[in-house]
């Protein structure tokens, strides 16, 4: 994670951060809300770049901790070798899931139109790329064929990034 935060920095919710989770009375954005569900006190930054667009989670940390929101916790350890490995197969799987899971979909939405995007899909070789794919297929499918269209596909995603982060949904 590129910038100035450690990405082994742990923050946890405030008294106040718990209670803008139940009244939202903050204001926060979707990126913002997402991440202040997420800091539990035990993920690390580093564990937090597939909920927030490349360059957002520093910012939404820096404003989240400005409102008191949130608190720092600590830094985590380096996770083991054994830790890392066991991760990034995880990541493997979900990415191989995910592609099998949208496999079709584009092209189903968007007719011939959605074929550059299937080759995309197929391509594909990280998670932060296939949400990026995702992002703009769902925004493109949006814009051509509607919402529903755009909830079609998302609601191909939203089981299996469910499982992978159940406290997302």
């Amino acid at each position: 994670m590129p910038g100035d935060f450690d990405p082994r920095l742990v923050f946890v919710k405030t008294a106040a951060g718990s209670a803008e989770v139940v009244e939202r009375s903050h204001g926060l954005s979707g990126a913002q809300r997402r991440i202040l569900i997420l800091l539990d006190g035990r993920r690390r930054l580093a564990d937090l770049p597939p909920f927030a667009r490349p360059r957002e989670l520093e910012p939404i940390i820096a404003d989240l901790a400005t409102r008191g929101l949130i608190a720092l916790a600590g830094i985590a350890d380096d996770p083991s070798p054994e830790e890392a490995q066991a991760h990034e197969e995880r990541q493997r799987a979900v990415l191989v899931r995910l592609r099998g899971t949208l496999a079709g979909a584009f092209e189903l939405e968007l007719g011939t139109d959605g074929r550059i995007l299937e080759a995309r899909l197929r391509d594909c070789v990280s998670l932060d790329v296939l949400r990026q794919l995702v992002r703009e297929a769902v925004e493109t499918i949006r814009r051509a064929r509607g919402d529903a269209a755009a909830e079609r596909v998302l609601d191909r995603v939203r089981p299996v990034y469910g499982a992978l982060v159940p406290e997302a949904r």
